[in-house]
């Protein structure tokens, strides 16, 4: 079932196409569109905010939307722009760079300092307090089941079933963060060499564990705005030996593409198929603008898929807890968890349970998909102001989107420059394993509050690329 702005966004893509609207035409305003069409202002924008992503709509500022002449569709990966064959790979030295500087989501780390702490935090570390207070005897001295605290895990089971899943306690084993849970989940269904295909562009740390487990990896196209095409994958399933497919069907990092359930419902089908285990990314499924969320791949193949998430990007990175769910699986999963950290912290464990059992989570989630809406339209507006020539699409969740600088752009060579200034970036070439691909694309994150440095920052940038455009001096 589609969204509403879909809905508006293909009925107004009906009209262009068919003539109703011609090039230079003024389509109606939003006030004219929502009265007409009983839609909210938000439902109005986010659909011409996706016809104007894809190159049919220009937005003039104070008079409204006009057709393009030509449209023009942004740069995305296609088979053909991909290399067809697996291999193993190597990650430049960039990813590790970014990580350490603490930005991968953020264009101005050392202004993160001055932002305000969620309200949720100082809940969370009570019932973390409360956990520790209550610890009887001697218990800190003893390991917990590898496989997690068993009422955190009856929680977790508990959400998952809310979405469409059938998960008990059993199936799940609480982890040191979504990485950690990747990890454990590669390990339980692939050997050194196997063929794993994955997401392009996609997110560099599952390239980064691929490349520790001496896996070949197999790129595959995603489209920005709904992610992996089951054609392709069924494709590339007739020529190679794949074992697993890492994807992440709701809000995908870099693009922030969300799968419609069509898609899901054939990926699924793949699966069972042709016995492949599907690994899912969930990390960002929580945070969709949409009151409707689509049920994940563990609802639709659950003896197939492995379902991966945390709390990092919800809640807290310095929490450090996350589960993976697969009740194919699970003894291995555990005997996996037991070898790499023998077991997890019970009083976070605790302080975790008891902070989603009381409902802060649910409420603290509530106000957070609400800040990223404001913070994202605030970054639309921004992009508008500086970007916009250069294409995006809008995300209906998550925490970025991909833009799509001019072709004959480096993003390499902006990342160092940028760095220089203390505005760091993440460049198109670190979610992909192939040269030469997405060097003109970054990814900007609406995680953070716009601050006033912040929008500097992003103006600054557009000076950066403008100096790149001219032969590589920039205005000071």
């Amino acid at each position: 079932m589609a969204f509403r702005y879909q809905r508006l966004t293909r009925a107004l893509l009906d009209d262009i196409q068919k003539g109703r609207w011609q090039a230079g035409d003024m389509l109606p305003s939003v006030r004219q569109l929502m009265q007409r069409l009983q839609l909210s202002r938000a439902t109005v924008l986010h659909a011409l905010g996706e016809l104007e992503a894809q190159g049919w709509v220009e937005a003039q500022p104070r008079r409204g939307y006009f057709v393009n002449p030509r449209p023009a569709k942004a740069p995305t990966a296609t088979p053909s722009s991909l290399e067809a064959a697996p291999r193993l790979l190597s990650i430049d030295d960039v990813v590790h760079d970014v990580m350490l500087k603490g930005a991968a989501f953020d264009l101005l780390p050392a202004e993160s300092r001055f932002d305000a702490k969620p309200p949720a935090i100082e809940l969370l570390h009570r019932a973390i307090s409360r956990a520790m207070r209550h610890t009887k005897g001697a218990q800190h001295q003893h390991y917990e089941d590898p496989a997690g605290l068993p009422e955190l895990r009856d929680t977790l089971a508990h959400r998952l079933r809310q979405q469409g899943c059938t998960s008990q306690a059993a199936d799940i084993v609480v982890t040191h963060g979504c990485q950690h849970a990747l990890l454990l989940a590669l390990k339980s269904c692939t050997q050194p060499g196997d063929v794993v295909a994955v997401e392009s562009p996609g997110y560099f740390g599952t390239l980064q564990l691929l490349q520790e487990l001496g896996l070949k990896v197999l790129e595959l196209p995603c489209d920005p705005a709904t992610g992996l095409n089951p054609a392709d994958v069924a494709k590339a399933l007739t020529q190679w030996p794949i074992t697993a497919l890492v994807l992440t069907p709701s809000f995908a990092t870099p693009t922030g593409a969300l799968m419609p359930l069509e898609a899901r419902l054939a990926l699924a089908a793949l699966a069972k198929q042709h016995r492949l285990t599907l690994i899912e990314d969930h990390i960002y499924a929580e945070l969709s603008f949409s009151s409707a969320p689509l049920p994940p791949m563990l609802a639709l193949a659950p003896e197939h898929t492995l379902l991966c998430s945390s709390f990092s990007k919800s809640l807290s990175r310095d929490l450090r807890l996350g589960y993976v769910a697969g009740p194919a699986f699970t003894k291995r999963l555990a005997q996996l968890k037991q070898i790499t950290s023998l077991a997890s912290n019970r009083l976070i464990e605790q302080g975790l349970d008891d902070f989603i059992r009381r409902g802060d989570y649910d409420r603290h989630l509530r106000r957070e998909q609400q800040s990223l809406r404001v913070q994202r339209n605030a970054l639309l507006d921004l992009l508008a102001q500086h970007f916009g020539d250069c294409h995006h699409r809008v995300p209906d969740g998550g925490l970025c989107l991909w833009l799509n600088l001019e072709p004959e752009l480096d993003t390499l060579a902006l990342y160092q420059r940028a760095r220089q200034e203390g505005i760091m970036i993440t460049p198109g070439p670190m979610f992909t394993s192939q040269q030469g691909l997405y060097r003109h694309c970054l990814r900007l994150s609406f995680a953070h509050p716009w601050s006033g440095p912040r929008r500097q920052a992003l103006a600054r940038l557009r000076v950066l690329v403008d100096g790149l455009k001219r032969g590589g001096k920039s205005e000071i």
